[in-house]
Parts: structure tokens; C-alpha cells; sequence
């Protein structure tokens, strides 16, 4: 990886060490195949020795970091052992270390390190583990990325193992059977190699990426992100951070007017702010509503202004579009973090989705965009003056996310992209679980 090996020496590596095994595991096996993270630098030479077949082994880079974060506190505790946090070790993981010489460590020798060319070579020794095993996700790929681009393309294939198609093309490649696909099912979920299958227990397991903080997400995000596009897991940078189940609970819940009346009264103070707010700005028009749900207590008020209800949900807006008869008002059913507005509107407003939302900081930047004069948006969850970065939790059986906002974060965001006359305030609600919810208000920067 340092580059010292010329390729008459990898050759000769090659020659020495991985011909002979192949060649006598092909007197007994008419197909062998190895799984080895370390031959990136010799696909070259491995490809003109033994006219190999590749398959490149993907998967989401953030999967990869928790996976081996807790193979370092759960088993080994030997993974970046350079690292100045230890981590969280169980008693195996930590007598593991203890008894393993860092000299004798050939598993973290092998892991990719900066070079003095590298951009982060100066700052490695203040990386945290999950930074580095983001920095050792790229590195990695790009070295095999690098090789195989140069070998004819019928050589070898990419293949992300949760894509069963691509798995089924494999076998033609290969030469090989397909199996049913019920087989191929209980191979895939077999869980081969796990923790769990090693009969590890991972007490204190690292938390998947639909967990990690603002912070955490903009540390892999700087290191890992462009691969994550070139590899496909992200396709856009508005929806990087979206599970793909993401919003199921609107759709399930789409036209339940009962239910959209009870959310509304349940924080009906806090509403009466914002038309409060908006009888104090005579200048306001025309206004947009992002999540309007079924537009309760909107539709009404706002039944002599321009009003758009824009929300996730398709049985949301169908609902809306079928008992609407104000030539004034309009629905639209799409992710407004993602698209771009084709009208903009005196007040963009969202009143408690951003809570639920899977990016904190590209909602606000999706609101600004919607807006031609000011935003207004409620965080229904609480009132948290003291946090630093947005708190993100998952909750798959309702697939969306349950936020705790940092108004020290959503004020910088806001002031980055422009805005200004900022106020990020609690508002009182009226009730006594939640006393206090957040409430932003800003005006966006003047548009062409």
C-alpha cells in the first residue's frame, strides 16, 4: 500500500504464496474461490497468474463502521489499537488485546493508515475509531476500485449482498447452479461469521447509523461521503440520511381525519401562535404548509389566501384534493426536502413534522427554499437549550424518526445558508408533559 513493491515483487508474492494453494485446491475442487480484504494491490498480477474472476463485495459504508466497532469492543479490542479512546471493552475483548503483542498483530498491521500525502494524515491522531474505520472503508475501496476499473469488464462484478438480483447474476458469472431461492434466502440470513454466530455477546452493541448524532453524521459524512454516492447507496445529498421505509406511518394513516383533529388539538396553543404570528405580518399572503397532514385548522383560517398543503403521504393529499372547493388552495403529495418548489410563497411553515424527519438540517434548508419571505417551524418534542447536535432516534414501527432539536445547531444551519432576524425560542404549550416546544422563525435570504 506504501507502494515499495514493484510488480515483479508482487508478482513473486503472488508466485509463492496464493499459486501453489489454488493450483492444489483445483486438482480437488473444479471451482475455488478466496475471500481476502488485503489483495487490492495484487489484483493485477493475481488476474494475470490465475485469470481470476472478481466479485467486489459492497456494502453501506455506515453498516460497516458499527459492524466493526463492536467487533473491536465486543471481541478483539485490537481494531486502529492507535486510537486514544479504548472503547467500551467486554472482559473477552479486553484479555484479547492484552494477550495479542501489538508487534504480533498482523489483522491491524494490514488496516489501511494515511500517508503524509493523504489530507487527513495530520489529524489521524485525533480521529475517533469510527472515523477511522470510515477513513479504512474508503481507503479500501478505492484501491479495489482502482484495480479492478483496469481489468476488461467481464472479469469481475460489484455485488452488495442485501441485493438478492445481483446475487442471482453471480451464478452464470461463476459458472455455477443457482439455488432456489428459499436456500439462497436462509444462506443470506444465516448471519455465517457474526457475533452472534462466534457466540459473542455484544452487551453495549455501537448504535446504527438511524441513531447517531448531527455530529456523527457530519464526521462520516466528510470522510465517506463521496464514496457512499459512487458506491449507490446515496443518491442525492437530500436523501442521504432517509431509511427506505421511511414515512410508511403517513401513508397508513392518510385521510384519518379523527386523528389529524386529535394531534391538532393536542397542541392547539402552540397553533394559535403561529396565526397569532401571522396577524402581526399583514404583508403574508400567500402561505405553504410542509406536512400539512389533512390541513386542519388551516383550511379555515386561511380560506381568503393562497394556501398549498404539501405532504408525504398520496391518501393524505387525495383526501385533501377531494374536499377541497377553494379555488385559492392546492395539494401537492411529494417529500419537499427533495424537490424543488416551482412556486415560492411569503411564509413557508411547518408545524411539528421536523421532529419526525430523517435530516433536521436539510428540513430547514427544504423550508428556506419553499419561502420567499419568512419560515416558521415547531419542534412539538420539547425544548432543549442545551444541546449541541440534533439528537436522532429510529423507530422502525412507525418508520420515521423521533428528533430531539439543538437550537445552538438549527441557528448555525439557518445562518449558513443565509438568513436572518433568527429567533429560536420555547413556546408554551399549554400542557404539562411537554411545557415547552421550539419554535424558529427566520427570514430566508432575498431570491432572484
Amino acid at each position: 500500500m506504501d507502494g515499495r513493491l514493484d510488480a515483479v515483487a508482487r508478482t513473486n508474492l503472488i508466485q509463492s504464496t496464493l499459486v501453489p494453494r489454488v493450483h492444489e485446491s483445483q486438482e480437488l475442487y473444479e471451482i475455488y474461490g478466496e475471500k481476502h480484504v488485503t489483495y487490492g494491490p495484487f489484483i493485477a498480477e493475481i488476474s494475470q497468474e490465475l485469470k481470476a474472476r472478481f466479485i467486489h463485495l459492497i456494502r453501506d459504508g455506515r453498516e460497516v463502521v458499527r459492524s466493526m466497532i463492536d467487533w473491536h469492543n465486543a471481541k478483539f479490542g485490537t481494531i486502529y489499537r492507535e486510537c486514544t479512546d479504548a472503547g467500551t471493552l467486554s472482559s473477552e475483548a479486553i484479555s484479547a488485546a492484552a494477550n495479542l503483542l501489538a508487534c504480533n498483530d498482523l489483522s491491524d498491521y494490514s488496516r489501511c493508515r494515511p500517508s503524509p500525502m493523504d489530507d487527513v494524515y495530520t489529524r489521524w491522531s485525533e480521529f475517533s475509531r469510527a472515523q477511522m474505520c470510515s477513513w479504512y472503508w474508503v481507503r479500501t475501496h478505492e484501491i479495489y476500485l482502482d484495480a479492478l476499473s483496469r481489468l476488461p469488464e467481464d472479469q469481475w462484478r460489484r455485488v452488495d449482498l442485501k441485493k438478492h438480483e445481483q446475487i442471482h447474476d453471480l451464478f452464470p458469472f461463476l459458472s455455477l447452479s443457482s439455488p432456489p431461492e428459499s436456500a439462497l434466502t436462509k444462506m443470506l440470513g444465516s448471519r455465517i461469521n457474526s457475533l452472534e454466530d462466534r457466540q459473542t455477546p455484544n452487551t453495549d452493541p455501537y448504535p446504527s447509523w438511524e441513531f447517531w448524532d448531527s455530529d456523527t453524521r457530519d464526521a462520516f459524512e466528510e470522510l465517506a461521503g463521496s464514496m457512499m454516492t459512487r458506491l449507490g447507496y446515496w443518491e442525492s445529498h437530500a436523501t442521504r440520511w432517509r431509511p427506505v421505509q421511511f414515512g410508511q406511518v403517513w401513508q397508513d394513516k392518510g385521510g384519518d381525519l379523527d386523528w389529524y383533529e386529535w394531534m391538532y388539538n393536542g397542541r392547539r396553543q402552540v397553533h394559535e401562535d403561529l396565526l397569532h404570528w401571522i396577524q402581526e405580518h399583514p404583508e403574508i399572503r400567500s402561505c405553504v404548509d410542509l406536512g400539512c397532514g389533512l390541513g386542519v385548522g388551516y383550511r379555515e383560517t386561511f380560506s381568503d389566501r393562497r394556501y398549498m398543503g404539501v405532504d408525504l403521504s398520496t391518501t393524505n393529499i387525495e383526501w385533501c384534493n377531494n374536499n377541497n372547493d377553494n379555488p385559492l388552495h392546492s395539494y401537492v403529495a411529494e417529500d419537499f426536502m427533495v424537490s424543488n418548489p416551482d412556486e415560492l410563497f411569503d411564509l413557508a411553515y411547518s408545524q411539528g413534522t421536523i421532529d419526525n424527519c430523517y435530516d433536521m438540517d436539510e428540513y430547514l434548508g427544504a423550508v428556506a427554499r419553499w419561502s420567499k419571505g419568512w419560515i416558521y417551524a415547531t419542534c412539538y418534542r420539547g425544548w432543549f437549550p442545551n444541546l449541541q447536535e440534533h439528537q436522532y432516534t429510529w423507530n422502525p414501527d412507525h418508520s420515521c424518526f423521533y428528533n430531539d432539536l439543538s437550537p445552538t445547531r438549527a441557528r448555525k444551519t439557518l445562518e449558513d445558508i443565509g438568513c436572518t432576524n433568527i429567533e429560536i425560542t420555547p413556546v408554551p404549550t399549554g400542557n404539562d408533559d411537554i411545557p415547552y416546544e421550539t419554535r424558529i422563525v427566520a427570514r430566508v435570504p432575498v431570491k432572484s
